[in-house]
């Protein structure tokens, strides 16, 4: 009986050892702390999945290339243009016209605009702001007429980057527009098409602009 006794008794005072001491465990383990991170808006690029980014083509002659193919600056036409069609302010932040090359892994997608193995393109970035306070529907490039002869349509552009669509209230986009053509290019004359409100009503016409480029 006393051995029974004597033994309960030192399995409690086990126990009590083993839980003080997963207690000091426990208390000299940092606490996990989440810190918040502040959140900004930037003006993050986003690579386009079909051309290289020729952003660092100031010159002429210069040669970007990657996993998409080559691109080689010919014209450029620095500086900002802004433009008002009604609530949307449009800015045009360069034009370029570039020798574009793509990698055997992008041939199909430009077959559906050319056959060509390489070919001109002239592109512009712009930005798209709606300065409104209601929801509107534009698109850039309705019609654009490259040194008075060439046609094109927002059908035509080679970057895809969804600029033409509904707006909403404050919102403000930045991409690129490509068109495939011959170069020397002189003059670009864009259309834009009308500024629509949420009922497909016309708020502004669309707007006529022209760029003149050197060679």
């Amino acid at each position: 009986m006393k051995r029974l006794l004597t033994s309960l008794i030192l399995g409690t005072v086990l126990a009590g050892c083993s839980d003080s001491s997963a207690d000091q465990q426990a208390a000299s383990v940092p606490p996990i702390t989440h810190t918040s991170v502040a959140l900004e808006k930037m003006d993050i690029y986003v690579p386009n999945p079909q051309l290289p980014d020729d952003r660092a083509l100031t010159k002429r002659n210069q040669t970007v290339r990657d996993a998409k193919g080559e691109v080689t600056l010919k014209q450029i036409q620095p500086g900002k243009q802004t433009h008002s069609i009604g609530p949307i302010e449009m800015t045009i932040e360069e034009v370029k016209v570039v020798q574009n090359r793509p990698s055997y892994a992008m041939i199909d997608f430009f077959h559906g605009f050319t056959h060509e193995e390489s070919f001109d393109m002239v592109k512009t970035r712009v930005t798209l702001t709606n300065t409104s306070k209601q929801s509107v529907t534009f698109n850039p490039v309705a019609h654009v007429k490259i040194n008075q002869t060439t046609e094109k349509t927002i059908d035509d552009d080679l970057y895809l980057e969804a600029l033409a669509g509904t707006y909403e209230p404050s919102e403000q986009r930045s991409g690129n527009l490509g068109f495939i053509t011959e170069r020397p290019v002189e003059t670009l004359e864009f259309l834009t098409s009308d500024v629509l409100d949420a009922q497909q009503q016309v708020i502004k016409k669309g707007q006529p602009f022209t760029v003149t480029l050197h060679d």
